[in-house]
């Protein structure tokens, strides 16, 4: 399969129609959407243009001036901090010729320079100066109203800056409500971000997506974190909107122990209810970022699509302010961090198994459980149904 038009191309038959039938009898995407690379590609130019998908930290750009240019679905963006504090996302290229804008972090900039003939543009995007525009030695300094950056649809979260690329997806209020209303009760204004790590797994990025939606595989591939969940907790994916949410609650035995990442030791988030002190809670945000909250420590997770056959996982780690950076409390943080290393270690490999599964021709989507797979499903059906709008 060379070219994409169209998921239809794919998705032929019944396949559609199989989504919507008791989980018994469902059958999810089929191989094709994780091996194929046109396939892949089609998600780029549909499914990640079409809803909010994450672009970076404002921590990562923190003063007016600082502008960092970064790859969202394979596209080129600026993300650029304004003057009056807001933050900014425009396509990476300049309006005269096309040429990239930036390639490099500009921290406390004035403004953003072409590289080709020094067309120069303020942080809103708006064109300022053109050198010898009339003539050799005769400038354009009032710049045109007419003329700049082609602007992105841009909000910030907590920490976390979203964009739409085609400007069509529902407000982002609406989009981002039902995470917000599951994290009810965990203030995530006082965290800070303190590292970051990237993982690399040789799967399809939904694949991987799922597997951290899978509570089911926690007793067979992570021997050290089933020692601290109770098994009366573990539940599937509860399906709110587009997304997914789980809880769990853990072993008051087994904090700060191997297999503990509930960040024990730390301090707890200020204004954290007390019935939820033991409690740990979970969203995959629709389509490719999670969020893990817990008493006292947050991870933000994003599954970047890297190849149809290759994700990059990013976690950036969170910790109450002060904590974040104390120097006392360094081991505390790293072992919480090196705990997730070892955990996604476990994941990757079965990550790749998945893959390999894929290229079986007798897999058509797979034998769902009833109990455990009802969010795999539902996140089949939010990725086709975007991708067909």
């Amino acid at each position: 399969m060379t070219t994409l038009t169209d998921i239809r191309q794919v998705l032929a038959g019944d396949a559609l129609a199989k989504f919507d039938l008791p989980i018994e009898e469902a059958r999810g995407l089929p191989n094709d959407a994780f091996t194929s690379q046109a396939y892949f590609d089609l998600e780029r130019k549909t499914l990640f243009a079409r809803t909010w998908v994450f672009a970076g930290l404002a921590s990562d750009m923190p003063d007016p001036g600082d502008v960092r240019p970064v790859d969202v679905a394979g596209r080129p963006i600026i993300l650029t901090h304004g003057r009056a504090e807001e933050i900014n996302a425009f396509h990476n290229v300049c309006p005269h010729r096309g040429a990239r804008l930036v390639v490099e972090n500009l921290d406390g900039s004035a403004m953003m320079t072409c590289p080709y003939h020094a067309w120069t543009y303020a942080m809103d995007g708006k064109l300022k100066a053109r050198p010898h525009f009339h003539k050799p030695d005769c400038h354009d300094n009032r710049g045109d109203d007419n003329v700049s950056l082609f602007p992105v649809r841009c909000e910030v979260w907590h920490d976390w800056i979203f964009i739409n690329l085609d400007g069509k997806a529902e407000p982002f209020d609406e989009h981002i409500a039902p995470v917000a209303a599951w994290f009810d009760g965990y203030p995530l204004e006082p965290m800070r971000c303190a590292e970051h790590r990237v993982y690399t797994f040789e799967c399809n990025w939904k694949l991987a997506v799922e597997n951290y939606c899978d509570f089911y595989h926690v007793f067979m591939v992570h021997p050290a974190l089933h020692r601290t969940m109770t098994k009366e907790a573990r539940k599937s994916m509860i399906t709110m909107g587009r997304h997914l949410m789980n809880e769990y609650w853990f072993e008051a035995t087994g904090r700060g122990g191997e297999g503990d990442k509930s960040g024990y030791g730390m301090q707890t988030i200020p204004g954290l209810k007390p019935e939820n002190t033991n409690r740990s809670c979970y969203s995959a945000v629709f389509p490719n970022v999670a969020i893990n909250v817990y008493p006292t420590a947050v991870q933000f997770v994003l599954f970047e699509p890297v190849a149809a056959d290759r994700t990059r996982m990013h976690m950036w780690f969170y910790f109450v302010d002060g904590d974040h950076d104390n120097p006392d409390l360094a081991d505390l943080r790293n072992n919480l961090c090196d705990e997730w290393d070892a955990l996604n270690l476990e994941d990757e490999g079965i990550c790749r198994r998945l893959q390999e599964g894929r290229l079986c021709d007798a897999y058509d989507g797979g034998r769902l459980a009833p109990y455990w797979d009802k969010g795999t499903i539902h996140f089949h059906k939010q990725l086709v149904e975007v991708m067909t709008a």
